[in-house]
Parts: structure tokens; C-alpha cells; sequence
């Protein structure tokens, strides 16, 4: 009986050095790289008017194992300004993420979720609040919609609010 007893306190031994070992030795998410600093001044496409975006904040694009592009925006702020009528302006906490599948003849699946900016010449210029997907394409370092965003949440129409 003391035997099993004994061998019953190794194994419990052995288990709580091998969990120590692994937590120890495994990378943690805060060694990864950090966010790269965004100070970004443009006009984006989509509305009947020419709008300035002012964008500050943090970004980082990951490619994961599965052929997917993740990017984040934590704390990315933008401000967009009627360059028709300057006194028009918003600016919003856009610290959403994509999550991007590449289609066929480069066009990409893109899921939106949390906070988000979607804009491109045929489909607008959106602030999104929750999860929505379109198709869109890269140009520049940004993801641009060539299908209007649907999803569940809140969906705002920026240019209405500018105009």
C-alpha cells in the first residue's frame, strides 16, 4: 500500500515539474513583436466628396499557419474631414481586426470584427461595430471594399455623417 501511495506522489511530482518546464520554456504572447506605429495622412474613396483620413495609432499584420492574413489596430484612431466643407469632421477609435482569405484573381474574403473602417469608390465608407465581411483587395497597405460590408452590429454610413 505504501508503495502505491509512493508511486502515486511521483507521478503528481513529475506532472507539476513538467507543466513548470513547459510554462518556462514556451514563448509568451507579450515576447511576440509589437504593433507597428501608424501615422498615415490620405483621401479615401466612396463618397460624392473628397475626404481626408488622419490616421495615428498602432497596427501589426501577422500571416498565419493557415495561409490567412490576421491585422490588428490596437488603439488606431482616424479622423475624417469634407475637404468641401472642412468643418465636417469625425473621428473614431477603429481598433477592430481583419481577418483576410485570398480568392481566386487576388481578391480577398475579409471578416471585420469590432470596431472598423471599410471603404472603397463603388461601395462608400463605413464605420463598422461588430462582425461583417466583404470582399475586397489590397492596395497600399490597405484593405479596400469592393463589396459593401454585411454582417450583424452597427453599420454607420460615414459620408451621410460628413456631408
Amino acid at each position: 500500500m505504501d508503495m502505491l501511495l509512493h508511486r502515486r506522489m511521483l507521478v503528481l511530482v513529475a506532472g507539476v515539474a513538467l507543466a513548470l518546464a513547459v510554462v518556462l520554456v514556451l514563448p509568451r504572447a507579450s515576447s511576440a513583436a509589437p504593433p507597428d506605429p501608424v501615422d498615415v495622412t490620405t483621401t479615401l474613396p466612396g463618397c460624392d466628396f473628397p475626404v481626408l483620413a488622419e490616421v495615428s495609432g498602432k497596427s501589426k499584420v501577422m500571416e498565419l499557419p493557415s495561409g490567412q492574413t490576421l491585422i490588428t489596430s490596437p488603439n488606431l484612431r482616424i479622423t475624417l474631414t469634407n475637404l468641401t466643407e472642412p468643418t465636417n469632421q469625425v473621428t473614431y477609435v477603429i481598433t477592430g481586426s481583419f481577418l483576410t482569405t485570398e480568392r481566386t484573381y487576388g481578391n480577398l474574403d475579409v471578416e471585420a470584427r469590432g470596431s472598423n473602417l471599410i471603404f472603397g469608390p463603388e461601395v462608400g465608407i463605413f464605420l463598422t461595430i461588430g462582425h461583417f465581411t466583404f470582399i475586397g483587395f489590397e492596395d497600399e497597405g490597405a484593405v479596400v471594399a469592393i463589396t459593401p460590408p454585411t454582417g450583424e452590429g452597427s453599420l454607420t454610413d460615414v459620408c451621410a455623417v460628413l456631408a
